[in-house]
């Protein structure tokens, strides 16, 4: 294990450089070589994209990623800005892999198949699928929010993960919890559905999404700084809102002797709700950060 380092940057930009919405790029242009496909066992079948590397000559070349995306409405808000980042990593070198989890967007099944250890498990089918395509033995994942949770767990379970980012993980599954159902409460405030008239039958809805009962225990467990293994010899540690504070994950992962970077960006509009998703902001600095430090992953 190599010993552990912290590194600590604090990033503040204008809204023109670190910030711009969909609507102010380019028209987004499909990769020639993008091959969307379905991968996994038949029944629990989970669609993916997968960006071949764009040229053997990249700084993160040999590298293969997959990326694990957030879950519900912040799924949906950063869809463009985690296809955006796929396309980034391929151009350095990497093979990335993205997919939905099983019973999310184009994957098979429905809500009552939701679980976090199923979905654990999605991750480890997505690396094995990456793997066969490209014959890496270098492997990382990259995950944002729940996704970033579900990759370290992921990645404590196993020895072929070189590197980990990590963009405002999940911390406290708990407080997750709470978080969700408070901003549910405000936006019902705008509404004409008051939650006072809810039947209380059948699962709870939060933020325009089902939350099944078991998939609320799951998640009320969830605590990243237990664990004792570490998930990889690098982890990258991404901050882009105060209220997701890093610092108790980057002090135990440190603790475990991983090499931690800790990024924080003062990006105020990057979280706020927005019911137009073409105007969704776009971090420009936080994905060009991710796709530097995954080009420095020893060969």
């Amino acid at each position: 294990m190599m010993p552990s380092a912290v590194r600590h940057l604090q990033t503040t930009a204008g809204p023109r450089t670190a910030l711009q919405t969909a609507s102010e790029l380019k028209p987004p242009v499909m990769p020639e070589r993008l091959a969307p496909l379905y991968f996994g066992a038949l029944g629990r079948r989970l669609f993916g994209c997968f960006h071949p590397p764009a040229g053997s000559g990249g700084p993160a070349s040999g590298m293969g990623l997959v990326l694990c995306a957030a879950q519900g409405h912040e799924y949906i808000q950063f869809h463009r800005p985690f296809r955006q980042l796929a396309i980034q990593l391929s151009e350095a070198g990497c093979a990335v892999l993205r997919f939905d989890f099983s019973g999310c967007g184009d994957s098979e099944g429905n809500q009552e198949g939701w679980s976090l250890e199923g979905w654990r498990d999605d991750v480890a089918v997505a690396i094995e699928e990456l793997k066969q395509r490209v014959r890496t033995t270098r492997v990382g994942l990259v995950g944002l929010r729940l996704g970033a949770t579900l990759a370290m767990q992921v990645a404590e379970t196993r020895d072929d993960i070189d590197a980990v980012v990590v963009w405002d993980p999940v911390v406290d599954g708990s407080a997750y919890l709470s978080e969700m159902r408070d901003q549910y409460k405000r936006m019902l405030r705008y509404a004409h559905v008051l939650p006072a008239n809810d039947d209380g039958g059948g699962d709870e809805e939060v933020l325009g999404f089902p939350l099944p009962r078991s998939l609320a225990a799951e998640l009320d467990r969830v605590d990243l700084l237990g664990p004792q293994r570490p998930p990889a010899e690098r982890v990258l540690v991404i901050e882009s809102n105060e209220a997701f504070a890093q610092d108790a994950l980057r002090e135990h992962l440190s603790g475990l002797g991983t090499q931690v970077d800790h990024r924080r960006f003062s990006n105020p509009n990057l979280w706020a709700w927005t019911e137009d998703f073409g105007r969704v902001h776009v971090p420009r600095q936080v994905l060009e950060t991710i796709g530097t430090w995954v080009a420095e992953t020893p060969a």
